[in-house]
């Protein structure tokens, strides 16, 4: 019996056709890759806050294996970003949540951590815009968008090994929870929309479903 291939083959092929048009269409939504003030800058790393704030427990609930997603935690560096950039503590605690309550199960928790995961591969390209655009100040405020440092391709290669551990039956809970967190995403960081209506918003589907 032939052995399935692994995750950097078939199953990470599989993701990135489903989400590439959600992937591009959020990174061009978002702006990081423009000329950046400091305003326009706290503004989307508040967002990324309050997305880090309800997504991380969850999933670490999920997946329900700290050691695999202990190191994973990102929510203290835009914690230490936004500290820079004169965000208070008690300002921290104000930002709304984001209600990711439409993930089910580890195979959906997966994808929705290969999304995330997947971003600090380009983070550091965002992570040198900042700094040109902002100097000093951007130097200091992001250490978000340089995901694990030096370490950032080992982490990644972890996650795929992690990957190739899915069952074939599995696959697509993979895409749906990659395609829910871009959805989420995209939705949550629109500057467009006051936050508590995307709230209200992401209930709403989870209830629905």
């Amino acid at each position: 019996m032939m052995s399935r291939p692994p995750a950097s083959g078939t199953l990470i092929a599989h993701l990135r056709s489903v989400t590439r048009p959600a992937h591009d269409k959020l990174e061009g939504g978002l702006g990081l890759l423009d000329e950046l003030g400091i305003d326009s800058y706290k503004a989307v790393l508040s967002r990324f806050f309050g997305f880090w704030k309800g997504w991380q427990p969850q999933i670490a609930a999920l997946l329900d294996d700290e050691a695999f997603t202990k190191p994973r935690r990102r929510l203290h560096l835009l914690a230490a970003d936004l500290a820079v950039l004169g965000v208070s503590t008690e300002a921290l605690v104000a930002v709304p949540l984001c209600p990711l309550t439409t993930l089910q199960g580890e195979a959906e928790a997966l994808g929705s951590l290969y999304v995330m995961e997947g971003s600090t591969l380009g983070g550091r390209v965002i992570q040198r815009n900042v700094e040109r655009c902002l100097q000093g100040v951007g130097h200091a405020s992001s250490r978000y968008f340089n995901g694990y440092g030096d370490e950032t391709g080992t982490m990644w290669r972890l996650f795929l090994k992690r990957l190739d551990e899915v069952p074939e039956g599995d696959m697509e809970g993979v895409g749906r929870g990659a395609m829910a967190t871009f959805d989420q995403l995209g939705m949550w960081l629109s500057p467009s929309r006051p936050l508590a209506e995307v709230s209200k918003s992401l209930m709403g589907q989870w209830w629905a479903r």
